[in-house]
C-alpha cells in the first residue's frame, strides 16, 4: 500500500496581498479591479491552467485563492479553466491570513496522513513532470523517515517572454516553486508560512535534481517580475501557452464589441469573451 498522501498546488489568485497593478486606474480595490481580473483571467487560462492539465501524474489538487468579494460566476470562471484535475476554490476575506487559510482548507478536504503543497502563481507554469516529482521526493522521504517540515526545492526554471516569445534558461536556487511536505495537522505549518527566498532555510530542504527546466515565469506587461532573466535557449524545456490563444491586453475604455459574425457556433475563451462574459454581452463565436 502506498504511502498516505495528498498533493495540492495551492495559488493566490487575487487575494489582498498589497499588490497595484501596472494598469490600476485606482479606482476600488486592487485585486477586485474589474480589468485587472479579466487580463489575469486570459493569463491563467493561457499559460497557468495548460500546464496543469498537461501534468503526467493527475492525482492532485489544485487550490485557488480568491478574495471573499469575488464574483461567483467569476470564480466558477477560472476554476473551470483547468480540464481533467480537481480544482477548489478557497475564499480569503480581507485582511485574513491565506496561509492558515490553505491550512484549514486541507484539515477538512482530506484524511491523508501527508499532504504536499507546492506553491504556484496563477501567471506561470510548471513542467509537465512537476507534480511527479514532487510525488517521487515526498514518498522517498517519508519512507526513510521524514524529518519534518520537509521543502522540495526546484531551483531549475525558464522565463518566458510574451512581446517576444522568447525563452530563457532561469537556474535560481530559492525559485517561488517549491512544495512543502507536513504531517496533516491543525498545527502545520504551510507553504506560504516564509517568503520563497527564506523557506530554504526555515526547514529541512531537499533540492529535485533535473538538468530540464521545472517551471517557467511567464514575463508579460501587467506583472511584478516583468523583466526577461537567464541566459537565451533555442529550443526550451517545454513549451507554455494554449495551443491557438494569443494574449491582447483590453483597453481601459471598452469599446463596443464587433458584430457576431453569421454561422459561427463555438466561442473561444480569449480575453475579449472574458469581458463580454463579465460584462453580461453575448460571446463571440468561431466556426
Amino acid at each position: 500500500m502506498g504511502t498516505a498522501l495528498k498533493k495540492y498546488t495551492a495559488i493566490r489568485y487575487n487575494t489582498a496581498t498589497g499588490f497595484n497593478p501596472s494598469q490600476w486606474d485606482g479606482q476600488g480595490r486592487a485585486n477586485l479591479d474589474p480589468v485587472w481580473l479579466v487580463e489575469r483571467l486570459a493569463l491563467f487560462d493561457t499559460y497557468c491552467a495548460p500546464s496543469l492539465e498537461s501534468q503526467t501524474l493527475k492525482d492532485f489538487c489544485v487550490l485557488i485563492a480568491f478574495d471573499a468579494d469575488t464574483h461567483e460566476n467569476y470564480i466558477r470562471t477560472v476554476c473551470d479553466c483547468v480540464k481533467g484535475v480537481e480544482t477548489k476554490p478557497v475564499l480569503i476575506d480581507a485582511g485574513a491570513n491565506y496561509n492558515d487559510r490553505f491550512n484549514a482548507f486541507v484539515q477538512d478536504d482530506t484524511d491523508a496522513e501527508f499532504v504536499a503543497l507546492t506553491r504556484l502563481d496563477s501567471d506561470d507554469a510548471l513542467a509537465p513532470d512537476f507534480m511527479e516529482r514532487v510525488d517521487h521526493y515526498a514518498r522517498r522521504e517519508i519512507e526513510k523517515g521524514l524529518e519534518e517540515p520537509l521543502y522540495i526545492a526546484f531551483p531549475h526554471g525558464q522565463n518566458f517572454d510574451t512581446a517576444t516569445r522568447r525563452y530563457t534558461r532561469h537556474e535560481y536556487a530559492a525559485s517561488a516553486f517549491g512544495t512543502l511536505v507536513e504531517r496533516r495537522a491543525p498545527a502545520m505549518k504551510g507553504v506560504y508560512s516564509e517568503g520563497h527566498t527564506k523557506i530554504a532555510t526555515r526547514y529541512n530542504t531537499v533540492v529535485a535534481a533535473s538538468k530540464s527546466a521545472q517551471w517557467c515565469i511567464v514575463i508579460h506587461d501587467n506583472n511584478a517580475a516583468n523583466v526577461l532573466r537567464g541566459k537565451p535557449v533555442v529550443e526550451p524545456s517545454f513549451t507554455v501557452g494554449r495551443p491557438g490563444v494569443d494574449i491582447q491586453r483590453p483597453n481601459r475604455k471598452e469599446s463596443k464589441p464587433k458584430q457576431v459574425a453569421q454561422g459561427l457556433t463555438i466561442a473561444p475563451r480569449t480575453a475579449g469573451n472574458a469581458i463580454r462574459f463579465l460584462l453580461g454581452r453575448p460571446m463571440q463565436l468561431r466556426k
